[in-house]
């Protein structure tokens, strides 16, 4: 194989780009490397950096520039009669994670393929370019192909193109963070007779093989790609893939869930502003500061992670750099790259780059490349997976374990309605149309008096049998557990993490201490764990928590046999596979509890592709409907009902008024932009004001808004009117699951946009909190006009006229607010 003379940061003076992206005679180009112009709608290179670390491949590299239209039989095989028997391949991705272009590489000549769309939806011959691809490359096995993340690749082409991929290699191990890290790309070219520094890999590599990624970049990547790969030196060791022999909807299931995966990763925050007390302390060892929120806390930094301080100091601002020492609560010690005084005020505190992602995140992609090596055959041969993903090839199920018949025993302060009733006994028979069970539970309609009552019976007409409740997050799983509690249930734990409870949370969990185990505190055999669990067979906890290999012993003792899903409406389907992966020997019945008329999946605004187990129209349609809620006023109730459950809701309760229901017109509210999101000052005093009347009233409230800016404003305007600020005010996606006497909701928009409410998932969470009355501030020609139809436009018209109240008229209201 060719030597290097040395390694390039830009294509040498005298290589030879060829652009063929037009069907007129090519031009070729030596304009010191800046890459043709682009004839498809992706964005033109930028100018290469002449950087003056450049240095040149031995007799060059001709690069030929194509777009997939014009992609021909030539082109491809000039790059394969250039090669050995191996290649580089080096992607640029788009903001979907399809390819906006892929480089193929020799030593000598590189081929840049330009994609406008999806391979499979273009105009003419679709399959024309894939084809060709697919014989002469991708599944030609006299070629090997290397690639830095050829998982990504492989699943990339998979699911937008409908291609497989056999000889290929990657170079790097599976990456969840979807970043290339220096240090892990310095490894994967160690022992190459070149070295090449973390330097000069940081900057090839810099936008991860994102939308921003310099074309000629890649171009340099796929050449590296098969320098490395074709090294019989290089030291890593080989990861190798073959898509070609996978099963061909398993292929598009995991490939799919894949790209959902990263697609999710891509529209997280990579800036945030961590909200902080304005007092630090300078002392030996660093900063330390104290966060003041925990969605926004300063955490343990990840690779790719840095941390920059505002500082205003002597009349002029200026930023610092500095790196997370230690994370203790909302304690965190900063190591600042520069001293400042501690006279010195902060102006603020932001994290650059991703957080890092969670266990189950990171358990998920393993999973997934482990399907795709075959070394797991869970899509093959597990029931619950084909019931889910697969029904056409559901197999008979495995008998369970447990031989006791099951039957519904209630505590004494438990009483079922039909649907209750019915939902308990689906979620505890074992028959096998029944070991998947889906629960449709709208707002109030008693979801956790079912799962109260699903795990007492089971465990009181079972001896031997577990429970596992799960929800996506914390509260949810505090919501349970404290339901339990009510129901005179208290033979639990609840697994809880250390970083949400030490410092937070704590008194959110004050009903259930006698119940708690932390993960810091998980016991690391089984002797200890059953002193942990004291013989409790019903555990919580989040899904995350349950993946933690911590939990192993944990597990053991009280295996995972029944799994309750709370709020499934609210976790993408591919959540689950990792779980059914890791319980499959024990596992007997899966239950998903939630409504997909509220809060859906993390993300599902921009990636509609994302689906929770209530878009799988096939267990849907089997769905039993808790059809009774009591929570709502009758009002409000009956509204809900008609506008978004098709008249299916019934509603038992005492309190019959219209008046439980109030709108507040604030003359002059006027909306503010708060960088991505938006406040309303105006607005904002009213909402205090009425604050203020509820407490001198006696009751018990809560505050919800859907913008973020506006709770942080409510939230210190209460606190300096020294009014109740601690557990006041939520956004309203925070809050599903929870519920109060009574509701304030801000909504903020006053212009000529709905924003918000636009999306009736969420106005559903919002207007179905209350259980005694709600009232909503607003602009009265806003909710007339452009929200007209929206639901709170239809909760107004439907009220009428004299559920307004003027803010004007609020000081002197009183009692009379809801009378």
């Amino acid at each position: 194989m060719p030597l290097v003379a040395g390694f390039f940061i830009c294509i040498a003076v005298g290589a030879k780009i060829v652009d063929q992206a037009s069907p007129s005679n090519s031009t070729m180009l030596k304009d010191r490397g800046r890459m043709p112009t682009s004839h498809s709608s992706c964005p033109p290179s930028r100018p290469i950096n002449m950087s003056s670390s450049k240095l040149t491949l031995a007799g060059g590299l001709e690069v030929q520039a194509v777009d997939e239209a014009q992609l021909n039989h030539h082109h491809v095989q000039r790059v394969l009669d250039s090669a050995e028997n191996y290649i580089g391949l080096a992607p640029i991705y788009g903001p979907n994670v399809a390819l906006t272009s892929l480089t193929l590489a020799s030593n000598t000549q590189a081929l840049v393929i330009r994609f406008s769309r999806v391979m499979s939806s273009m105009a003419g011959n679709p399959r024309k370019a894939q084809n060709l691809l697919e014989d002469k490359v991708f599944c030609n096995d006299s070629v090997t192909k290397y690639a830095f993340l050829m998982d990504k690749l492989i699943f990339t082409l998979a699911h937008w193109y409908g291609v497989r991929i056999s000889s290929a290699v990657s170079l790097l191990p599976p990456e969840p963070r979807d970043s290339l890290i220096p240090v892990a790309l310095e490894e994967a070219v160690k022992g190459t007779p070149r070295v090449f520094t973390k330097a000069i890999l940081s900057e090839l590599f810099k936008d991860h093989e994102g939308q921003q990624t310099d074309q000629a970049h890649t171009v340099r990547q796929a050449w590296l790609a098969q320098y490395a790969g074709g090294s019989s030196t290089r030291t890593a060791t080989p990861i190798r893939y073959n898509s070609a022999d996978m099963d061909a909807l398993h292929l598009e299931e995991t490939s799919r869930l894949y790209c959902l995966a990263l697609q999710l990763r891509q529209i997280k925050p990579d800036v945030v502003k961590n909200d902080i007390d304005k007092a630090f302390k300078i002392g030996k060892g660093g900063l330390d500061l104290t966060s003041a929120r925990f969605k926004t806390r300063i955490t343990r930094a990840s690779a790719g992670q840095r941390l920059e301080i505002r500082v205003s100091q002597g009349g002029r601002e200026f930023n610092v750099s500095a790196r997370t020492k230690q994370v203790e609560g909302r304690g965190a010690k900063v190591a600042p790259a520069k001293v400042f005084s501690s006279s010195a005020s902060i102006v603020h505190v932001k994290t650059y780059g991703r957080e890092r992602p969670t266990n189950a995140e990171e358990v998920r992609h393993e999973l997934l490349i482990d399907i795709l090596k075959g070394t797991v055959r869970l899509l093959h041969t597990n029931t619950f997976v084909q019931r889910i993903f697969f029904p056409e090839r559901l197999g008979p199920w495995p008998a369970a374990r447990s031989i006791r018949n099951r039957r519904v025993v209630l505590s004494d302060r438990t009483i079922l309605n039909g649907s209750q009733g019915r939902a308990v006994e689906a979620i505890i028979s074992l028959e096998g149309r029944r070991r998947v069970v889906l629960i449709h539970g709208p707002p109030g309609t008693g979801k956790t008096t079912v799962i109260a009552a699903s795990a007492h019976s089971i465990v009181r007409s079972d001896l031997s049998a577990t429970v596992w409740l799960v929800a996506h997050s914390n509260v949810a799983v505090k919501n349970i557990a404290e339901k339990l509690v009510n129901s005179n249930f208290l033979d639990f734990k609840i697994v809880v993490s250390k970083e949400f409870h030490f410092d937070w949370h704590e008194h959110l969990y004050q009903k259930v201490e006698r119940n708690l185990i932390r993960t810091d505190s998980l016991p690391d055999d089984t002797l200890a764990a059953h002193r942990v669990l004291l013989g409790s067979r019903v555990i919580l906890s989040t899904i995350s928590n349950l993946l933690n290999q911590k939990m192993a012993s944990i597990t053991l003792v009280a295996p995972v046999q029944t799994l309750i899903v709370d709020e499934a409406s609210q976790i993408g389907v591919g959540d689950y596979l990792p779980v059914i992966h890791r319980f499959q020997n024990t596992l007997e019945k899966l239950v998903f509890i939630g409504d997909d008329k509220q809060l859906a999946p993390y993300g599902y605004e921009q990636i509609k592709e994302l689906e929770s187990i209530f878009e799988k129209q096939h267990l849907r349609r089997d769905a039993i409907l808790l059809d009774t809620q009591y929570r709502m006023p009758v009002v409000l109730g009956n509204f809900i009902s008609k506008h978004v459950y098709s008249g299916l809701l019934d509603t038992i309760h005492n309190l019959t008024s219209r008046k439980t229901c109030r709108f507040v017109n604030v003359y002059g509210t006027k909306e503010e932009k708060k960088g991505h999101s938006w406040m309303n000052l105006r607005e904002a005093a009213t909402v205090i004001s009425l604050a203020r009347l509820m407490v001198n009233l006696g009751l018990s409230f809560r505050i919800i808004t859907p913008y973020d800016p506006q709770r942080s404003l409510l939230e210190n305007e209460l606190k300096r009117e020294k009014l109740p600020h601690e557990d006041k005010v939520f956004n309203v996606d925070s809050f599903q699951g929870n519920e109060a006497d009574f509701i304030i909701v801000s909504l903020v928009r006053s212009g000529t946009k709905l924003g918000f409410l636009q999306e009736q998932r969420r106005a559903n969470v919002m207007l179905t909190r209350c259980k005694k009355g709600m009232v909503i501030c607003t602009n009265r020609t806003f909710v007339e006009g452009v929200a007209r139809d929206s639901l709170v436009g239809k909760l107004a018209r439907s009220l009428g006229p004299e559920a307004w109240i003027d803010s004007s008229q609020l000081a002197g209201i009183g009692g009379r607010l809801f009378a």
